[in-house]
């Protein structure tokens, strides 16, 4: 990228990367089973990713960590972000695909969502 002279990259990982995060985590199940057991390290490995990016200065990254992801249409509903934690507690548990696409064209140019590691969701609320 350096060669090309491109800065730009958008990459998107989950929720639940930070395994502080996973305490937070609403169900048993997916708590102590599936986030320990099922995907516990292919998130530690997001999350050292995210570290990674943390030490470069040659990226204007984003790092978008959507909740669950579905196949469902494009939505209107309002994005809830949280810079400081890898899951949003107040937003749905899941997300569709297309509402993620339409967050990143959202956020390419956004000059203030450079260098974050962003998680994200959707209100509940219309």
């Amino acid at each position: 990228m350096q060669e090309a002279g491109k800065r730009r990259v958008i990459f998107m990982h989950s929720w639940y990367t930070d395994p502080e995060s996973r305490k937070n985590c609403r169900g048993f199940i997916l708590r102590n089973i599936f986030l320990k057991f099922v995907i516990g390290q292919s998130l530690n490995g997001m999350k050292l990713s995210e570290e990674f990016l943390e030490t470069t200065d040659h990226l204007d990254y984003t790092c978008i960590q959507p909740a669950h992801l579905l196949d469902g249409p494009v939505t209107d509903k309002k994005f809830m972000v949280n810079d400081t934690d890898s899951c949003v507690p107040e937003a749905e548990q899941a997300i569709n695909r297309a509402d993620v696409a339409r967050y990143i064209l959202d956020v390419i140019d956004d000059e203030g969502t450079y260098r974050k590691v962003r998680a994200i969701g959707i209100s509940g609320k219309e």
